[in-house]
C-alpha cells in the first residue's frame, strides 16, 4: 500500500494532517513537483486501497473531487505493514 514511494507517503501524511478534505489540484499545489496526473493517479490508488476517502458521487464526471485520509485505516495498514517488515505472521487481507 504504502510502498516505497515518496509522493504517495507525501499526500497521505497532508491528507492526514490537513483539517479539511483537498482536491487533487490542491494537493499538487501543495506538494509541489509532481504533474497533476501523478497526483491524480495516487490518489484514486490510495482511495481503492481504503486509505483515503473522497465525496465522490458514483458518476464523477464534472464533479469537484475532494480527499481526505482515513486515519484508522492508515493505522491498520501500517501495523500490518511493520509484522510484514519484521517477518510476523500477517492478520489483515495479506496473510496468504
Amino acid at each position: 500500500m504504502f510502498g516505497a514511494n515518496p509522493i504517495r507517503a507525501a499526500i497521505v501524511r497532508l491528507l492526514a494532517t490537513n483539517p479539511e478534505p483537498m482536491t487533487t489540484g490542491e494537493i499538487e499545489k501543495a506538494l509541489g513537483g509532481a504533474s497533476h496526473r501523478t497526483i491524480f493517479n495516487h490518489v484514486r490508488e490510495l482511495e481503492a486501497d481504503g486509505i483515503v476517502t473522497s465525496d465522490a458521487r458514483d458518476d464523477r464526471n464534472g464533479q469537484r473531487v475532494r480527499y481526505a485520509a482515513d486515519r484508522e485505516a492508515i493505522r491498520r495498514e501500517l501495523r500490518e505493514y511493520s509484522k510484514y517488515l519484521l517477518g510476523e505472521p500477517l492478520t489483515g487481507d495479506d496473510a496468504s
